[in-house]
């Protein structure tokens, strides 16, 4: 049996410090319970991805570092969010720290590729990082990487970035020694088929530097986007195994035996309805079995509904009914999302 490592797919709420936290802390004790020395979160956990103009707010940075470093774990555990950039410059960092036994706070990852196409503008509010991230834990040598810094080296980006972190990753084992393991902290919203372009990903970064590569990504939905979870760990021969979509939970995965990962479902042990709740094995070569396009595209849009609601403290939806098939799956959607009894329908005759 190898080392056992936990990556922890949570649905933060955006600016919801305290209950984030709350909820880091609780998945690390239940990784450390079922067997875990090292665990990791996904990109900015404290905060919610994205935290967008709250990073403006006078002490907001400094309040999700604090928290960050004060974040009681069991084991250690590297923990995603906004932190000072290292340097004279304004703008934070979207970074890592290590907490746990051993560490105390201690950054080990400063996002080097901030993206502006699409719906990310992360340059506005960051400070990018010129060098590779680094940490060790439980005797472990880690790289650490956050989000697009791994997407540039499969050149699925439009951006024209100046480095690439993954072969800055395999020219620092060249020079000072190998990683046991890269980790990857991830806040990737969700589009149809995108389980397939994250497993060829992870892929390529595992085979170029000849161990394994482990990317943790955000569930649920915050604002405008939807995150769809599906966290992974690849293997340089090209095994995969990958994390339920659309729900919360701790993926245990020994590094030794991809065989033996195991999803542990999140909160109460429950998985939601769209939850298959059990890990996906993908053997070198085979693309990850890919879900029914329109059960996963209802699953995005009940999520994204759901959530909004939950976060924004919304208990009950009225919608117009106006006995047509639009107004009809609106209602399906929001019973779905919200529950039937938080749901009322207002007669509008034609």
């Amino acid at each position: 049996m190898g080392e056992v490592v936990a990556l922890l797919q949570l649905n933060p709420t955006v600016g919801d410090i305290e209950s984030n936290v709350a909820e880091i802390e609780r998945a690390a004790a239940l990784a450390a319970s079922n067997g875990a020395s090292v665990a990791w979160t996904c990109e900015l956990a404290v905060c919610g991805y994205p935290p967008r103009d709250l990073l403006l707010e006078d002490g907001f940075v400094e309040q999700c570092q604090i928290a960050a470093s004060a974040v009681d774990s069991p084991i250690p555990l590297l923990v995603g969010s906004p932190i000072d950039s290292g340097s004279e410059r304004t703008k934070p960092a979207n970074g890592a720290v290590r907490v746990g036994p051993g560490g105390s706070g201690e950054v080990t990852c400063r996002k080097q590729l901030l993206p502006t196409y699409d719906v990310f503008d992360e340059a506005r509010y960051f400070e990018p990082n010129l060098d590779a991230g680094l940490a060790t834990a439980a005797g472990m040598h880690l790289g650490v990487t956050i989000c697009e810094d791994a997407w540039q080296h499969v050149g699925d980006v439009p951006s024209d970035y100046r480095t690439d972190p993954i072969e800055q990753l395999a020219e620092w084992q060249q020079r000072d020694g190998p990683l046991e393991l890269t980790v990857n902290l991830s806040a990737s919203p969700y589009h149809l088929a995108k389980e397939g372009e994250r497993a060829a990903l992870a892929r390529a970064a595992a085979a170029t530097l000849g161990h394994p590569f482990a990317l943790c990504n955000q569930v649920g939905g915050n604002d405008d986007l939807i995150f769809d979870g599906r966290s992974l760990v690849a293997w340089p021969d090209g095994t995969v195994v990958q994390a339920p979509g659309w729900c919360m939970g701790v993926m245990l995965v020994d590094l030794d035996d991809p065989s033996a990962a195991a999803w542990i479902p999140w909160p109460e042990g429950e998985c939601g309805p769209d939850c298959r709740c059990a890990v996906q094995m993908v053997a070198p070569g085979d693309e990850p079995t890919a879900p029914d396009s329109g059960a996963d595209l209802l699953s995005a849009i009940t999520t994204g509904l759901g959530d909004y609601c939950r976060k924004s403290g919304i208990k009950s939806l009225v919608l117009g009914m106006s006995g047509g098939i639009d107004s009809a799956v609106c209602t399906a959607v929001a019973a779905r999302a919200v529950g039937p009894a938080s749901v009322l329908g207002h007669t509008m005759p034609s």
